[in-house]
């Protein structure tokens, strides 16, 4: 198990934010830590991440950080946002006037990443995805809803059919054979991200692909062996997903908008 240092971006997830699991999550894994990212919430997330790091065991609140964004700015840029932070506390609270509150200012990990706030995956699936590359040292673990003898995916068929073809979109516009880019469980070594995260995104839903599209402008040919897709054990379709018909329908256009912005 590497260090690793995982990124929760939260909008509006009062009523779905399981506290228990991600503490349990930290006692388990002392090379855990977590930065919750509170995407200017309407509802009471805010007060309840503050109060969940005021009320963790010492040993857990160093490794429990909060960023609070004062006025939503979408999934991509809390992802984005709070990378940076977790990367360079020091230098990002010097340049943002965004609120923060942080019990150490020292996150120093192998690998960074994002996780969905509702445990869709479970943590649990991280030391997985550590065994499951080897000793292939990847510069980006990606997770993979692959529905198959021994795992345990339960996704809606709007789900999992607009997956597939989004996926064969993205696949072709790539060149690269990727069978889930929009799973929100991702790891990376600290050096992509400068380099996937330092520009805002296009757009909110697909930076998922377009982390991919900065790291093949980046390292060219390169770029695909150092990426590995992770087929999941375990993965629920949690109720409350802020993606709904009318996200299917703009995405085809967003995924033309996306290639089309980075391919010129």
């Amino acid at each position: 198990m590497r260090s690793t240092c995982l990124v929760i971006p939260c909008y509006n997830e009062a009523a779905r934010l399981n506290l228990p699991e991600f503490i349990d999550g930290l006692q388990n894994n002392p090379l855990l830590c977590l930065v919750f990212v509170n995407d200017g919430s309407k509802d009471q997330t805010a007060s309840i991440l503050f109060a969940l790091h005021q009320n963790a065991a010492l040993d857990i609140q160093s490794r429990l950080h909060i960023l609070n964004i004062p006025t939503n700015q979408g999934k991509a840029e809390a992802v984005r946002n709070g990378l940076l932070f977790a990367r360079n506390p020091l230098d990002y609270s010097a340049q943002h006037s965004a609120l923060e509150y942080v019990s150490s200012f020292s996150i120093h990990c192998d690998y960074y990443g994002f996780w969905d706030a509702d445990l869709a995956t479970p943590l649990s699936e991280l030391e997985w995805f550590y065994d499951f590359q080897g000793n292939t040292d990847r510069a980006m673990i990606i997770g993979s809803r692959i529905a198959r003898l021994g795992s345990s995916i339960e996704r809606t068929l709007f789900r999992h059919y607009s997956g597939r073809l989004f996926a064969t979109l993205i696949s072709q516009g790539l060149g690269w054979k990727v069978h889930d880019s929009q799973c929100g469980a991702k790891i990376m070594q600290p050096e992509l991200i400068p380099i996937c995260f330092n520009k805002a995104f296009y757009t909110s839903w697909l930076f998922d692909v377009e982390i991919l599209l900065r790291m093949q402008q980046h390292y060219g040919k390169n770029a695909e062996s150092m990426v590995i897709e992770v087929p999941l054990t375990s993965w629920k379709d949690v109720k409350g997903s802020k993606i709904g018909w009318s996200d299917f329908i703009k995405i085809p256009f967003q995924i033309w908008r996306v290639f089309r912005a980075y391919k010129r």
